[in-house]
């Protein structure tokens, strides 16, 4: 579903950013700068829509076009900003998954610093948070299938086969 999740403290410095191409626990491996680039030119999107409008939904909206890719943005009420960005190429989504996918990362963004020993303004180092942000992360859809296509992906010892299931059409297995 998403390419890049990121979250960005009230200063504007980076707290947690995860890709889908970068497994790499580092906030600013060199595989996420592209995407901290592109949540970058956001952060000034984000302040001139704060400063408009008077919110009371925390959800704002489509922030920036770029490229190939579609910047969404959600901020706290604590100035927490809460990015996702994704793809164009993927297929469409309503307003309303965005939505709920901010939700759950604001909830486990909250159950996270709510931990005694979390400090708070760090990077963002928490084994749960970082199972919600995979599972937002794994949703992206393979340009090579249909949406009517499911993927399971199974691991062999040695090698990895992803099982390929089209309703009504049969299955096919890809060896990677």
């Amino acid at each position: 579903m998403a390419s890049c999740i990121a979250l960005v403290a009230k200063e504007n410095y980076p707290l947690y950013i995860k890709t889908v191409i970068s497994p790499s626990q580092s906030v600013l491996s060199e595989q996420n700068l592209k995407y901290w680039y592109l949540i970058h030119t956001c952060l000034d999107v984000i302040d001139e829509k704060l400063r408009k409008v008077d919110n009371k939904d925390l959800y704002l909206g489509l922030l920036y076009l770029i490229e190939d890719y579609r910047i969404y943005g959600y901020v706290t009420n604590t100035k927490i900003k809460i990015f996702i960005v994704i793809e164009s190429s993927n297929q469409q989504f309503h307003d309303t998954e965005i939505k709920i996918m901010f939700k759950k990362l604001h909830a486990g963004y909250i159950s996270t610093i709510n931990n005694p020993f979390c400090d708070i303004g760090k990077t963002i180092v928490s084994k749960k948070f970082e199972e919600l942000v995979k599972t937002m992360l794994q949703k992206v859809t393979n340009p090579i299938m249909n949406s009517s296509q499911t993927a399971i992906l199974t691991s062999n010892n040695s090698q990895q086969s992803l099982t390929s299931t089209n309703s009504g059409q049969g299955t096919g297995e890809y060896t990677i």
